[in-house]
């Protein structure tokens, strides 16, 4: 079965044919880094981290970009109304960010790509659209002129004449058309500033992306990716910027949006009071839980936070690593000849590998991989029951990492290992079935009640007494 990829563009599952062979050119618009991570981002970041991470499973070679809008007016907003300097905002949340995005397991990009290391490339496109009559200039100010462009309102299906501005939105009166959008900024009182054709100023935050992508990829690409709300007018406006200047459509060949995060039914926003950021949200719940309540979910469909969902997806995902500690445990210390389950355990996990790749080929569908995940796990209790041996485990155990990989799952209990805790375990769980063995059940159940008061509960099996780590 081919990969295919919901193309926003064309409204249709399309079969993933890439520009060059093996080879897939990706990017995604990155943080503005003026204020704390919120949970909208980490889905977006979660969703395109997995995205690369299957492509690369898959065999293709992934060079993934992410920009950094490191000038830009929300940025500028937060530096006059705080008195900091901009770059030290920036510089303290994009170390937050990247602090967030390592407790995610979000470790797919290849490069970041800051805005202000691009300055010279936006200038060039800029002058380039004057020239060929695209935008204007108007008192050190840049103006694309989107009736130039016939193809606006091809990708969010919005047309010119539904863009006009609404009685609370004050239209500057300079521009040919309420719809068009600044290339350039002059220079305000307080604000950052580059030398230009136009005067001093800075760069509007359409421009920045197409400039770096322009710049890296050439004048056509793989994937965009990016939240549903950056379709109107942001990804609107790289099209026409870039096609308008290369004359190469499309611009990108597959457009890829994430559904939107709600919060009781509504938008997650600031103005409404519902805002959570992700780092309050780290304080509650680990990162791979987090992780797994985005993925749980097709990443085209909308999510309600809350925390009663999250509490769930805590429970649900300790189920799944409790099943991957046991098996874990089998692996390493299980039994050595064939085991009673074996052969139905290796087929279930066949059969796993198959429908979880179906899953990822249909449009990335991480939901439907998780529930093939699940019920693989059920399997493997089922069969423990019946016993396993350290082989078929290690076989099963292998299969599970590979999905733990392309999902950003099983990280952190995979680089545990076999640690000095595990091992400590091992020898309190032994010297209780000597015990035992001698009739001492006041020493065997002293060990087990104390085991229990710390998070460690102790199974019967064939193989043996294990135990769980809560």
């Amino acid at each position: 079965m081919p990969l295919k990829v919901y193309n926003t563009l064309t409204r249709k599952k399309e079969d993933f044919v890439t520009m060059h062979g093996r080879r897939v050119n990706m990017f995604v618009c990155g943080i503005t880094p003026y204020d704390h991570v919120h949970m909208g981002h980490a889905k977006t970041y979660v969703t395109f981290d997995m995205v690369a991470r299957y492509l690369r499973h898959k065999g293709y070679r992934v060079f993934y970009v992410q920009n950094v809008t490191d000038v830009e007016d929300r940025l500028i907003a937060r530096m006059l109304d705080s008195g900091r300097d901009w770059r030290d905002l920036v510089a303290e949340f994009i170390t937050e960010y990247m602090a967030v995005m390592e407790a995610l397991n979000v470790t797919a990009v290849n490069h970041f790509a800051w805005a202000t290391d691009y300055i010279p490339e936006i200038i060039e496109q800029i002058k380039g659209l004057v020239k060929k009559g695209i935008a204007y200039a108007v008192d050190g100010d840049v103006f694309y002129d989107v009736t130039k462009f016939d193809g606006w309102g091809k990708l969010s299906g919005m047309i010119v004449e539904e863009l006009r501005p609404g009685a609370r939105v004050e239209v500057d009166k300079r521009k040919r058309s309420p719809a068009d959008f600044a290339l350039w900024k002059s220079q305000k009182p307080g604000e950052p500033a580059w030398d230009s054709p136009w005067g001093k100023g800075r760069p509007g935050w359409h421009i920045e992306d197409t400039a770096i992508t322009v710049s890296i990829f050439g004048p056509q690409y793989d994937i965009h990716g990016g939240a549903t709300e950056l379709m109107f007018p942001h990804h609107e406006a790289e099209i026409a910027q870039a096609e308008a200047l290369t004359g190469v459509k499309p611009f990108v060949r597959y457009w890829m949006h994430g559904g939107m995060l709600m919060i009781g039914g509504e938008e997650m926003h600031k103005s409404l009071g519902n805002f959570w950021a992700v780092p309050d949200a780290l304080k509650l719940f680990d990162g791979e839980v987090l992780r797994f309540f985005f993925l749980n979910a097709h990443y085209r469909s909308p999510i309600d936070f809350s925390l009663e969902g999250m509490e769930e997806a805590k429970r649900s995902y300790q189920r799944l690593l409790d099943t991957y500690q046991l098996l874990s445990q089998s692996a390493k210390r299980g039994s050595d000849g064939p085991m009673t389950a074996d052969a139905v355990l290796d087929t279930a996990v066949t059969a796993a590998k198959t429908k979880f790749e179906e899953a990822m080929d249909d449009d990335f569908n991480t939901r439907e991989a998780i529930a093939v995940i699940f019920a693989l796990a059920s399997q493997i209790n089922r069969s423990f029951e019946a016993g396993v041996s350290k082989t078929a485990a290690q076989r099963c155990l292998g299969q599970i990492d590979i999905f733990g990989d392309v999902l950003g799952l099983f990280q952190k209990v995979r680089r545990q290992g076999l640690v000095p805790t595990d091992a400590l375990l091992d020898i309190l769980v032994q010297i209780r079935e000597e015990a035992r063995k001698r009739k001492d059940f006041a020493v065997s159940d002293l060990i087990r009640d104390k085991l229990k008061e710390i998070g460690v509960t102790l199974e019967d099996a064939k193989e043996g007494v294990r135990w769980k780590l809560k």
